[in-house]
């Protein structure tokens, strides 16, 4: 006698995943917890190139501002940076001086529009920015975060 078996689809584990403990066992066995919660997290390339085209491309480079140590802008070039979209409004505000190396990115106008896109956990997000940053703003040291700048 043939056995008619067959594999079952990640929708159909989905669907099944909550239904028992005994079920949840299994279902671990063959995907992964992420997957059967239809989270998903993004490779480095994913993230870079969403932010790229989606957060990146917003930003204005004719309104970038110089700021000293107490956020007021200053007339001449200093090691902390603002780069503002084209309605003067702050995407990012780093500082790339060993001492105070540090990285912001504005809660509504970047945070909000990675986690609407990726809903991801917050460690995530940190290693996800940290090499990013790192690539695009070439901060090595500092742990990006985010501001309601």
């Amino acid at each position: 006698m043939a056995e008619n078996t067959r594999e079952i689809t990640l929708d159909e584990a989905k669907k099944l995943y909550n239904s028992s403990e005994e079920a949840k066992v299994f279902l671990l066995s063959k995907f992964t917890k992420e997957e059967l919660e239809g989270k998903h997290i993004p490779s480095q390339e994913e993230f870079n190139k969403f932010f790229e085209e989606n957060i990146l491309s917003q930003i204005d480079y004719s309104k970038t501002r110089f700021l000293d140590n107490n956020g007021n802008v200053s007339k001449t070039p200093t090691s902390r940076i603002q780069l503002n979209n084209s309605n003067n409004e702050c995407l990012f505000d780093y500082d790339y001086d060993q001492e105070n190396q540090r990285f912001w990115y504005s809660y509504d106008r970047v945070y909000y529009i990675l986690q609407t896109q990726f809903a991801l956990r917050d460690d995530d997000r940190h290693i996800l920015m940290k090499r990013l940053v790192e690539k695009h703003f070439n901060l090595q040291v500092c742990q990006p975060h985010f501001s309601f700048i």
